[in-house]
């Protein structure tokens, strides 16, 4: 499994990140989601993606208690916009991990400029958490969401790493939220994916550790052509790691093959 530096974060990351995000559902007893992880490991799948939303805190506990947590990198992420929730949060979530740590944290599903600002309290508390030696990365992820908030986050020094979806088709990209009134356009109003791409390797070039998600659309594409598609992902050439959200061992062990199968080299950014 090829690796690559997370940015300027002095992380390491498998260029395969898995996301626990069906890891509740499938697995009601979390040691076996953690079994699936530990399997990952050994595959040399060492960038796990969880949110407290996903409700897989638990198995990814479990994950660290069979893979070994010094082995692992852990992205997790949280919706909060306070200050002091967010601060709350961060300890909630060493004690559920079973952990001293929390490798990155991102802001979750920022949606414009406006929710950017909207959240500094909250982006604050995991810049103190960091300084703490709580956290060794502050990041965002942008969603499904492109346009101004790219340019935002980007230009944000606090923000190290930017979760984006990025797929073959440009499925499932929507414009920045910049007005909340229910009605008010979105910006672009209709997100074009060569321009989405430039923006993230501006991001890229900027130094942000960047993964991204989405890449068979939460299945929208057409099925025949998922593996082109996932192909695609590992080859795009402004991302440190790939996203796929992996809830079962056949899964997990097509996807190392097709990361394998890629093999294209991590371009450095200058």
């Amino acid at each position: 499994m090829e690796t690559a530096r997370y940015g300027d974060t002095g992380i390491e990351v498998s260029r395969l990140c898995l996301g626990t995000g069906h890891f509740k559902n499938a697995y009601p007893e979390p040691e076996d989601g953690g079994r699936l992880l530990a399997e990952a490991a050994g595959a040399g799948v060492t960038f796990w993606d969880t949110a407290e939303g996903y409700g897989s805190h638990p198995h990814v506990a479990a994950g660290f208690r069979l893979a070994g947590r010094s082995n692992v990198v852990l992205q997790t992420k949280l919706p909060d916009a306070e200050h002091t929730s967010a601060a709350a949060k961060v300890d909630a979530f060493l004690v559920e991990l079973g952990t001293d740590y929390l490798d990155v944290v991102l802001l979750h599903g920022v949606n414009s400029p406006r929710d950017l600002e909207r959240r500094a309290g909250a982006l604050q508390a995991l810049v103190e958490a960091k300084a703490a030696g709580k956290i060794r990365a502050v990041g965002c992820s942008t969603h499904l969401y492109t346009g101004p908030v790219m340019e935002a986050v980007t230009a944000c020094r606090e923000i190290e790493v930017i979760l984006a979806t990025v797929n073959k088709g440009g499925i499932m990209l929507e414009g920045s939220i910049v007005d909340a009134a229910p009605d008010a356009p979105r910006v672009p109003p209709a997100p074009n994916m060569d321009e989405h791409i430039e923006q993230v390797r501006v991001a890229y070039e900027a130094g942000k550790g960047i993964s991204i998600m989405k890449i068979i659309g939460q299945r929208k594409a057409p099925e025949a052509e998922w593996e082109d598609w996932i192909r695609w992902g590992f080859e795009f050439p402004y991302a440190h790691s790939v996203n796929l959200g992996i809830t079962h061992s056949p899964e997990l062990h097509l996807d190392v093959r097709l990361e394998r199968a890629a093999r294209t080299p991590i371009r450095r950014a200058a």
